[in-house]
């Protein structure tokens, strides 16, 4: 594989029916989809998108802008086409995983058979006001404890965040400083994840992902704030299972 340094399989499952092609949120790496693949039993083989800058890549120049990872992930994501495959997107990894899916139609690559989206607000809904990825380092790191999303002794430790801050502000350039194109809905289903106490992503915001689908769509909601996706791991492994079953045996699925 040309772009092996783009991903990260655990345990390859050369009997899997499906890839699962897994896109994390900012600040993130690879690492954070590593236990998923247990969980599966072999259903599906799980490759969590590794982007520059981070983990495993660290010393490598990073990308603030989504319209640079295009090209790369689109040859990354049709080099291991051999079998059918699908999206799950986290926040940032939500948007990468969308825009993608929409590269890959553009290009006449092969396409997913679903897009599982979470965390992350339509395309074409209004962008957030507050400009992340210009604050000072101060306001940064206020914003980022907001979240939730990192754990405290790593908040704490002033030499981790220096190295934390700056993926972070790049990773909220790409997020940022999106411009959102109008286009044709995807061919095949798309499913919204979102949480109920989650104040980045209103429930209207949530609901619009209906506008992306061309071919069913389906939302759900979680208990929990932006990172509802660590306590509810495994209640969405199991959908990411379902979605994989009735997108390619439909006739085993209960009616």
């Amino acid at each position: 594989m040309k772009y092996g340094n783009w991903v990260m399989v655990g345990t390859p499952q050369p009997a899997a029916p499906a890839r699962l092609f897994c896109f994390p949120y900012a600040g993130a790496g690879a690492s954070v989809f590593r236990d998923w693949q247990s969980r599966f039993h072999g259903r599906v083989e799980v490759v969590g998108i590794q982007l520059p800058g981070r983990e495993s890549r660290f010393s490598e120049p990073r990308c603030n802008r989504l319209v640079e990872l295009m090209p790369v992930l689109s040859r990354v994501v049709s080099d291991m086409a051999d079998r059918p495959f699908y999206f799950f997107g986290h926040s940032m990894g939500a948007l990468i995983a969308f825009e993608l899916a929409r590269a890959l139609r553009e290009r006449g690559l092969p396409q997913p058979f679903h897009v599982v989206v979470s965390g992350m607000r339509a395309p074409q809904w209004p962008r957030r006001e507050k400009i992340h990825h210009k604050m000072n380092d101060a306001d940064l790191l206020q914003a980022v404890a907001a979240y939730n999303g990192t754990p405290r002794e790593v908040l704490e430790h002033p030499e981790l965040m220096q190295l934390l801050l700056p993926l972070m502000r790049d990773d909220f350039a790409i997020l940022e400083t999106y411009e959102y194109t109008q286009g044709a809905p995807l061919n095949y289903p798309l499913t919204a994840l979102g949480a109920r106490d989650d104040p980045n992503v209103p429930p209207e915001a949530l609901a619009a992902w209906v506008e992306q689908a061309g071919s069913g769509f389906e939302e759900r909601l979680f208990s929990g704030d932006h990172f509802f996706i660590h306590p509810h791991k495994q209640a969405i492994i199991d959908l990411l299972v379902q979605v994989m079953t009735r997108g390619l045996f439909p006739e085993r699925v209960d009616v």
